[in-house]
């Protein structure tokens, strides 16, 4: 079996398109061996199932097409276990966006117990604009691929086919792959995105806009990134009359532009270098314009190979930023050039007992070491043992480096509608989950009955 699968594009041509499902035994024509004799006994259906191998599956990313409804029915010749503890094989779907605007799936397949020691890795990658169906069938059939290996060494292998769909036109060439495709667009996606919001109300009303637009290149030596946004949140209150002051409005409107462009080499296979520059304007920082330029470069311990199970990355970047204010800050700068240098390192784990982020972020700005921002983040999802899971995300920084604060404060009002930034010492944003689930292990029925009350129909209760 294949330790890679690459596939270019869903819309090319496959050369193995395989299906895979559990078969009723074929009768021969003609009477049976042995017919007159008592046959004997065979297995019934629960006991073929019970031994079917076991599979966890663990969708991490931005995994669109996991859909675990339709996998369980589409794949019925395992046993979906609820708790990796319970299972043969565990397999990894690590979703990350792909150069073309679409996302690759990483799908790792590792054996355990009697499977100890057998792993597999298969990728497959989608179009941006590919529908959920489409992908999540397209996942089926590559976990299907991947799983085929471990349902040999079963006792239901005997019951199952591998059917091979011959390409339209009768060929038996290999199908393109991505580099000696004829690309009219060299590789470049372009991206459009527009979103607009309306709440109103007798006393209240909001008005949410924003567009973006980016263009984006990616090759195994360089990454090119460019795009471009704005933001607008307008909101009204009208304030009823009281017997001491009349009837007024409230307005809050704050807007934000942004122009940003990433171009990154890949020096070696631990190596990069490249550089960020940017520009914006922000009611909320005080900035009627901010520029920046930064050269960095980046060093991962292990090789990019290996991005989509872990890394350990050091990035340092260091350059000028010219800033613009509204109004004049607490230093008595109406606008200023600035050098600052930023250090982070992070760590991204995933595994079979689940997922790991973190990272620690150092800034400061080179006329005054005192004007810094040290941040810490976490991102953890850890199976900690049969049926527990703990979930730990957050943020924790010392804040030094607000120099576009106005001199003149912060009114009430600004305050309350947290139309500019505040000044403070620090930032701490916190969630802690536990998740505990006991009981039926094979328990994988889909039933979408009463679906519309919520929660696929899991959930059904009176609010008073």
């Amino acid at each position: 079996m294949l330790a890679t699968l690459r596939r270019a594009r869903l819309a090319a041509a496959v050369v193995l398109p395989v299906s895979l499902a559990a078969q009723a035994p074929t009768r021969p024509m003609g009477p049976p061996p042995g017919a007159g004799r008592r046959p004997a006994a065979g297995p019934d259906s629960s006991t073929l199932q019970s031994q079917a191998i076991r599979v966890f599956l663990d969708c991490q990313g931005r995994a669109r097409g996991c859909d675990r409804a339709f996998l369980t029915e589409e794949i019925n010749f395992v046993n979906w276990m609820r708790d990796r503890f319970d299972a043969d094989v565990l397999v990894l779907a690590q979703a990350l966006t792909n150069g073309g605007g679409g996302i690759e799936y990483t799908i790792t397949f590792i054996g355990r117990n009697r499977f100890q020691g057998m792993s597999d890795t298969l990728t497959l990658n989608t179009l941006p604009n590919d529908a959920d169906d489409r992908m999540r069938r397209e996942l089926a059939r590559v976990l299907k691929l991947g799983l085929t290996r471990y349902v040999a060494r079963s006792p239901i292998a005997a019951r199952v086919q591998v059917a091979y769909a011959a390409p339209a036109n009768g060929q038996r060439g290999q199908s393109p792959s991505a580099a000696s495709l004829r690309d009219p667009w060299n590789l470049w996606t372009y991206s459009t995105n527009f979103n607009g919001n309306v709440n109103a109300e007798d006393r209240q009303q909001r008005v949410i806009g924003s567009l973006s637009l980016s263009a984006n290149r990616s090759t195994a030596d360089w990454k090119l990134n460019f795009s471009v946004s704005g933001n607008i949140n307008e909101q009204k209150f009208k304030i009823p009359a009281t017997t001491t002051r009349p009837a007024f409005t409230v307005t809050n409107e704050q807007r934000t532009y942004n122009l940003n462009s990433l171009i990154v080499k890949s020096l070696s296979s631990h190596w990069s270098a490249g550089m960020k520059v940017g520009a914006g304007y922000s009611d909320f920082l005080n900035q009627d314009a901010a520029i920046r330029l930064q050269p960095a470069i980046e060093y991962n311990y292990f090789p990019w190979t290996e991005q989509t199970r872990r890394q350990l990355t050091l990035l340092y970047n260091v350059g000028p930023n010219y800033y613009d204010y509204q109004r004049e800050t607490v230093f008595d700068e109406t606008s200023e050039l600035r050098y600052s240098q930023q250090l982070t390192a992070s760590v991204v784990s995933r595994q079979q007992w689940g997922t790991l982020n973190m990272s620690l972020d150092w800034l400061n700005y080179l006329h005054d070491f005192n004007r810094h921002a040290l941040t810490f983040t976490t991102n953890a999802d850890l199976r900690l043992g049969r049926g527990f899971s703990l979930n730990v995300n957050g943020e924790a920084a010392r804040v030094r480096d607000q120099i576009y604060l106005p001199a003149a404060g912060n009114t009430e009002e600004e305050i309350l509608l947290q139309r500019q930034a505040l000044q403070t010492g620090f930032r701490i944003r916190a969630n802690i989950g536990v998740r505990y689930t006991f009981g039926s292990i094979y328990n994988t029925i889909v039933n979408q009955r009463f679906s519309s009350l919520g929660s696929s129909g899991g959930r059904f209760a009176f609010f008073f």
